[in-house]
């Protein structure tokens, strides 16, 4: 435990890495291009062909999975491969600018190419890491049947990794999926509604256990169905959980977990906003230890318009005031109910490491949403769909153990507040409200 402390001492001072050149291509690819996708093991006249003949045989899926792009085969490849090379020491808005000079029909066929690589790769379009990642899940799938292990006699065949079989073949969109990241447990991030048409775009960021193979996956994406379902049309909701995640009060009371997925958190929100483009309003939004993630956050460059705290850990690493931040004059939101257990570890003193900044719903120029009550419509359910007037729960005040979940509950006092915050309006807030930041209007 003393080596873990001294590293996430060493790791968190350490300061960033300069960012790697984006290259740029001095002449047309097309001829290079046209021989990649001839030496392909799919075939197709556009890339929408190519990459459902792609989905249709594992195999090839499998061969494209694990292409990368080679300095041999010309310019682009070099440039890709270059670009691959460099992970996440890039500045996405520059890779953007490199996908948009090549053209939405040449990078949509790099997809399909190499989809490992589109897919993981900061600034390239949404759209096409959203196809890649369909190869990339469909390889996995298929790998997870064909690893060698002891004979089974009551098995000839090794069935599909019970997290990713639910995917294949299904209508979910993913900009990053991992499913061999965060320990082995998977990580993503998924899109839920339409980022085309939405004048408003909110980043979720789940708590502790955010991994695919636990019920969180799920659960998180139908925290954010129910809000986009009520946005009618305008509201999109990214869920993010492409950092390693803790699990359990232990691992989830050190803060080493949210300053690295903070670092990955910021560099987003400027791929997001270059993709939006002007206009469209974003809500950065952290439940639980996900709240310590975007606090942490804060601390760096962040291109975001509010900042919402959902039964948050705490503001962020050392944050105890609205002068740790980048932006003190942020709008910032806080929502816990009365007796959420999460109050316990909210504004702990500072201990390097450990803990998560100050308290949310006392932090100076905060709002803090009313939590209200839970829905008394015969109709109402909770995130999970089932009824609340089956177990008891109609009309119920949001507080207690359960509030942590039940905040999220459709259609309750507190879930509407939430909206509301994510579409840009007017929440109603909470009787006390914290004092103001006098450096702010």
């Amino acid at each position: 435990m003393a080596l873990v402390y001294v590293a996430g001492l060493i790791r968190g001072e350490a300061e960033a890495e300069p960012l790697h050149a984006v290259p740029v291509l001095a002449a047309e690819p097309d001829a290079e291009l046209a021989a990649l996708r001839a030496a392909a093991p799919v075939d197709g006249d556009d890339p929408a062909d190519a990459l459902d003949a792609a989905l249709a045989e594992p195999e090839a899926a499998d061969l494209l999975a694990a292409a990368v792009p080679d300095a041999g085969t010309g310019e682009l490849g070099a440039a890709l491969a270059d670009l691959h090379d460099a992970g996440a020491l890039l500045d996405p808005v520059e890779v953007g600018g490199f996908f948009a000079g090549l053209g939405e029909e040449r990078t949509a066929w790099l997809a399909v190419l190499y989809p490992t690589v589109i897919a993981r790769m900061p600034g390239a379009p949404f759209d096409a890491r959203i196809a890649a990642n369909r190869i990339v899940l469909e390889a996995a799938a298929t790998a997870s049947t064909a690893h060698d292990g002891p004979e089974r006699p009551w098995t000839e065949e090794r069935p599909v990794r019970a997290d990713l079989a639910q995917l294949v073949g299904s209508d979910r969109e993913f900009v990053y999926l991992d499913p061999y990241g965060n320990g082995g447990t998977g990580s993503w991030i998924e899109v839920v509604g339409d980022l085309g048409t939405a004048s408003e775009v909110a980043v979720l960021v789940p708590g502790g256990s955010a991994m695919i193979d636990s019920e969180n996956f799920n659960l998180y994406r139908q925290r954010a169905e129910s809000f986009v379902a009520a946005g009618g049309g305008e509201l999109a909701v990214l869920v993010w959980a492409e950092a390693p995640s803790p699990s359990g009060w232990i691992e989830e009371a050190w803060a080493s977990w949210s300053q690295v997925a903070a670092r990955s958190l910021a560099a987003f929100t400027f791929d997001l906003r270059a993709q939006l483009g002007g206009g469209v309003g974003v809500t950065l939004v952290g439940h639980s230890y996900g709240g310590a993630v975007v606090g942490t956050a804060e601390t760096l460059d962040l291109a975001v318009d509010r900042v919402l705290h959902i039964a948050s850990a705490g503001m962020g690493s050392g944050v105890y005031g609205p002068e740790d931040y980048t932006e003190p004059c942020r709008d910032r939101y806080s929502i816990t109910a009365p007796g959420d257990p999460i109050s316990y570890v909210q504004g702990m003193p500072y201990v390097p490491l450990l803990g998560h900044g100050a308290d949310p719903d006392e932090f100076p120029g905060v709002r803090s949403l009313a939590t209200g009550s839970l829905s008394d419509a015969p109709d109402a359910v909770d995130d999970y769909g089932v009824s609340l007037a089956e177990r008891g729960l109609s009309g119920k005040t949001v507080e207690g153990v359960h509030s942590h979940s039940e905040i999220f509950y459709p259609e309750s006092d507190a879930w509407n507040n939430i909206l509301k915050v994510m579409l840009g309006g007017a929440p109603a807030l909470a009787d006390a409200q914290p004092e103001a930041n006098p450096d702010c209007p």
